[in-house]
């Protein structure tokens, strides 16, 4: 499967998931019926910013999947330097959605970060919805179009920093694909239960997908908190990938 078929696959999954959903339901006046993946977005440029081009490429009409901006939202795009990374200072095109949906502005930041040439990364740095609209599968659906536009478009991974108690970023976003090296306190708190299911105990070597993928995710569920994540968006059967492509596909919604 090419890298562009497989990204309109991605879509069509989301379409086809969000009509499954919406079927379901007997709302009237909801912003929710409106909620689509068609590119149909106001781009507001206040700073003169576009065009976007990454290398050559004009990127400028792909903004909005890489936000994972579902029609009706408005896309404001802007430019930021010298922002503080964990790769050290970095070159950021601001992406934020507004929608009668969101809580706040959702916010995704492009990561140009130098090493050798350079290499992209995305950054989600804020997504609420509003309390009614959650648990309906609207972030797994945008996740899922940045994810099939970031790979297209050869960035590394998208990252994040999961929300800690009592939110719970932390147990949901790995569910949806995001990943991390479980920290040295937390593996000391699940220590005695990784011994009993035969997993590796040693600091650094346990990764959360380790946990969901040998059916103990709930170890994680116990002793876990929030920390910065990775969805790696670098190959088609990537974990990360596998993953939201399965989870798509499941009929409880997140």
């Amino acid at each position: 499967m090419g890298i562009r078929t497989f990204a309109g696959v991605y879509r069509k999954l989301c379409k086809n998931h969000l009509d499954k959903m919406l079927a379901k339901m007997s709302l009237q006046e909801n912003a929710l019926l409106a909620i689509n993946f068609t590119g149909d977005v106001a781009l507001v440029d206040t700073m003169n910013s576009l065009p976007i081009f990454i290398g050559e490429e004009d990127i400028s009409g792909r903004l909005w999947e890489l936000a994972g901006a579902f029609d009706g939202s408005t896309l404001t795009v802007t430019i930021a330097s010298s922002v503080q990374t964990a790769w050290g200072e970095a070159d950021a095109i601001v992406l934020s959605v507004t929608h009668d949906i969101l809580e706040k502005p959702m916010l995704r930041e492009i990561l140009v970060i130098p090493s050798g040439e350079f290499y992209l990364v995305m950054h989600n740095a804020q997504f609420y919805l509003k309390k009614e609209f959650r648990q309906q599968g609207i972030g797994r659906a945008c996740l899922a179009v940045e994810a099939a536009a970031a790979h297209d478009l050869e960035f590394t991974k998208i990252v994040a920093n999961a929300a800690n108690r009592p939110d719970v970023g932390w147990i949901v976003w790995p569910k949806l694909g995001y990943d991390a090296v479980i920290e040295p306190d937390v593996m000391k708190k699940m220590h005695d239960e990784l011994v009993a299911a035969g997993l590796s105990t040693a600091t650094g070597s346990l990764r959360i997908s380790d946990l969901y993928d040998s059916n103990n995710y709930q170890l994680w569920e116990k002793h876990g908190a929030g920390c910065i994540m990775e969805f790696d968006v670098s190959a088609l059967d990537s974990w990360s990938m596998r993953q939201l492509g399965t989870v798509i596909n499941k009929e409880d919604l997140l």
